[in-house]
């Protein structure tokens, strides 16, 4: 039923009587090399297709799919089971033939309302806020986090089902979102593909010389349209030079909690993992200005039920439930020719915590970037480094790409981690990599 209404949908512009038919295709070939293992780390090629159709009253349809060919490599090794995608949301339902998977990217209907009003509906993404490698305000869509924060964004935030509703209200623009689509940010499986979730700060682990077999639930997705649907509204203006935004969220946070208890089975005590979603709220606003070759630029959110892994031997479930207060402030300097110098600061602020966590109550993570276009922006290279304060780890990535003919575009790029293996980018100090990527648009 779910395939007959999707191409049911994409077929609405073919029927009406005045408008324009747009397509755009792209095939990408990607590939890395793990360096330290000296093995495939990814080998596939994706076909990317958009149709859009807008009428004479500019309303407009779009229809984005993707089709991924996992011809080898360690990031999903085996068929990934995808639990934390909706049955509206997971592509499978439409076509399902691995190690070739079908992905219904966006899927929306846009028009007027009323006379500055728009109205968006379908399958599509949202973002808040500009930060740049952290998060703090892009929460309205999870993300697929099959190669950690390696893959681009716009590639890895996973587009849900949602009605979205832009009207002016004085100075002000009044975004209104409801999100009745239960998907939840995409991890690779436990202790599978090489970008798996390793660091104890993320997944509990059990206490140095206790050697007690886990076993992992699978994970308790909410499953309620309607009851269980996220609601935002984002207000926007411009004073002057400045932009603001005030944001709320009212949602299940994408990343899940652990509960963990020990428990007896027929073979002995077994550490029992459980895996559920949260409710929470999130308020917070954005800030940016110009300021000559500057731009400054600020967010900041607080989110309320935020649960952290408690490794207090007397803790029942291993869970700590706390508040999260986050912000990042950024600024970018444009003042030599075709180049971009950026740095962020970012901390993670916690409310209430104890000695047993295993994060600090502050957590501060810095980001530098420096991007030059060459021969006549025909080229770019990008030196990006992200460090976490804390546990002294980080992120080294480097890139070149270039037009290789009007249609054609290639890139390399090198990245490197390093840092202990609890640490948030350490955990992957044995991923380091060389990859390359063919793109030939049609």
């Amino acid at each position: 039923m779910f395939k007959s209404f999707v191409f049911a949908i994409s077929a609405l512009p073919a029927l009406a009587l005045a408008g324009e038919l747009n397509s755009d295709s792209k095939i990408s070939y990607q590939t890395a090399e793990n360096i330290s293992a000296n093995k495939l780390s990814k080998s596939e090629t994706r076909f990317y297709n958009a149709l859009s159709y807008e009428t004479d009253t500019d309303a407009r349809f779009l229809l984005s799919t993707r089709i991924r060919w996992n011809m080898s490599g360690q990031l999903e090794p085996g068929e990934p089971d995808q639990t934390e995608l909706s049955p509206i949301n997971d592509g499978r339902k439409i076509y399902d033939n691995y190690p070739f998977q079908f992905e219904l990217r966006e899927l929306y209907f846009r028009d007027t309302l009323g006379e500055d009003g728009t109205l968006i509906l379908g399958k599509q993404q949202v973002v808040w806020g500009q930060a740049d490698g952290v998060t703090v305000l892009d929460i309205v869509n999870p993300m697929n986090y099959r190669e950690f924060i390696l893959e681009d964004p716009e590639e890895a935030r996973i587009p849900t089902w949602m009605a979205n509703i832009v009207v002016p209200v004085g100075q002000f623009d009044l975004q209104l979102l409801w999100i009745p689509d239960q998907t939840y940010t995409d991890f690779p499986n436990y202790n599978e593909g090489e970008f798996a979730i390793r660091s104890r700060r993320l997944i509990p682990q059990a206490p140095p010389g206790l050697t007690l077999p886990v076993e992992r639930r699978r994970a308790e997705r909410p499953d309620r349209p309607i009851k269980d649907s996220d609601f935002g509204m984002a207000l926007t203006t411009s004073v002057e030079s400045w932009d603001f935004s005030l944001n709320y969220m009212y949602h299940y946070n994408d990343a899940p909690f652990f509960e963990t208890q020990v428990s007896m089975a027929d073979t002995g005590p077994v550490i029992v993992v459980r895996e559920r979603y949260e409710r929470t709220h999130t308020i917070g606003g954005s800030a940016s200005t110009s300021i000559n070759d500057f731009v400054l630029r600020s967010e900041l959110a607080h989110t309320t039920h935020r649960s952290v892994i408690d490794y207090d031997p007397n803790s029942k479930n291993g869970r700590f439930q706390t508040n999260d207060t986050s912000y990042v402030l950024g600024l970018d300097y444009y003042g030599v020719t075709e180049s971009v110098f950026s740095a962020q600061f970012y901390q993670s602020i916690l409310g209430e915590t104890t000695e047993y966590l295993p994060r600090k109550a502050v957590d501060s993570i810095m980001t530098f970037l420096y991007r030059k276009d060459l021969f006549h922006q025909r080229d770019s290279f990008e030196a990006r480094w992200l460090t976490n304060n804390n546990d002294g780890d980080g992120l080294f990535r480097l890139q070149y790409a270039s037009k290789l003919s009007q249609n054609i575009k290639g890139t390399v790029g090198l990245d490197v981690f390093y840092g202990d293996n609890n640490g948030l980018f350490g955990q992957f100090n044995n991923n380091d990599r060389i990859q390359l990527k063919l793109d030939f648009y049609f």
